[in-house]
């Protein structure tokens, strides 16, 4: 029984909703910050809405991508490859299935519940639910269309916080947009490392991923420049009056791991692909510690 319920743990794959949290709690903070008082009952209500979809597009991936994941074998990871639990055979893929639905069904309760409080957020919760589902599942499959990692990444990065603001009926300003677009760029670069460890499989599989399609070496130019363009969109930002300096002043912390990042991606290139697990935690290290830093500017304010 402990072993099935560390099994569904892993199959939940929790350190991902820690991501959820800090980004909804940076839109708190980007409400607060234009003068709104934070009702800590529509917050918590906001998060059981991102959570849900979270961890329904979790299951739902864990499910339709379960053959993929099967042929990844030592390629995998702590962050990418999926969590081995279906492959393995720790579990029916039939609970992945049946807790994705679950999942879904809380979701669109707490959409119906917030509807009233805030009316677009069924708006922007209807597309994060399609959007998570239909990210692996048939028969759109974007992950395997080119544009997943896209959609991805505007649903983590924009999507996200834009449910705190509106759950604390804030209006939506500059500022949001100032952040969403750098934490973009760099949640596309780290899909970008996830696939990387991923790359034969994925082909074996025919599963189209961005990095399949450009191939291995001009993803890497491609990772590269998503970071380099993140420190810049930053920058312009705070320099256009959209977002304090000092906003912009906390990502420079992030310099260090992100040029770190650039280096280690360069040198499997050149020298061959080996340590995944150092490469894909150095990027969800450099996504999370730039969100911290872009929360900790707000607070700081």
């Amino acid at each position: 029984m402990l072993a099935h319920l560390w099994s569904f743990v892993q199959l939940t794959r929790p350190v991902f909703l820690l991501g959820g949290a800090l980004l909804y709690a940076l839109g708190a903070a980007i409400a607060h910050t234009a003068g709104v008082s934070i009702d800590w009952g529509r917050y918590a209500l906001g998060q059981v809405i991102v959570t849900s979809v979270q961890v329904m597009t979790h299951y739902a991936n864990e499910y339709f991508d379960a053959e993929a994941d099967r042929v990844i074998g030592a390629n995998r990871t702590w962050f990418s490859g999926g969590s081995g639990v279906l492959p393995e055979g720790r579990l029916s893929p039939h609970i992945a299935l049946r807790a994705a639905r679950i999942s879904a069904g809380v979701a669109i309760a707490a959409i119906g519940i917030a509807l009233p409080i805030a009316p677009a957020v069924s708006l922007v919760g209807g597309l994060a639910l399609l959007g998570g589902w239909f990210y692996s599942a048939p028969p759109v499959r974007l992950v395997a269309s080119g544009f997943g990692e896209l959609a991805t990444a505007l649903m983590v990065s924009l999507l996200v916080p834009l449910t705190a603001v509106l759950m604390q009926r804030s209006p939506i300003g500059a500022p949001l947009l100032a952040v969403a677009l750098p934490l973009a760029l760099i949640n596309l670069a780290m899909q970008l490392a996830f696939e990387f460890p991923d790359f034969d499989a994925d082909r074996e599989m025919g599963k189209r991923t961005l990095t399949v399609r450009l191939g291995r070496d001009r993803a890497v130019h491609l990772h590269n420049a998503l970071l380099a363009s993140a420190f810049a969109a930053a920058w312009i930002a705070s320099a256009s009056g959209w977002i304090d300096p000092r906003v912009a002043a906390w990502m420079l912390l992030t310099a260090p791991l992100a040029a770190w990042q650039v280096a280690g991606v360069l040198w499997r290139a050149r020298r061959g692909w080996r340590g995944y697990g150092l490469m894909t935690a150095g990027g969800v290290g450099l996504f999370a510690l730039a969100a911290a830093t872009f929360l900790a500017g707000f607070v700081s304010q």
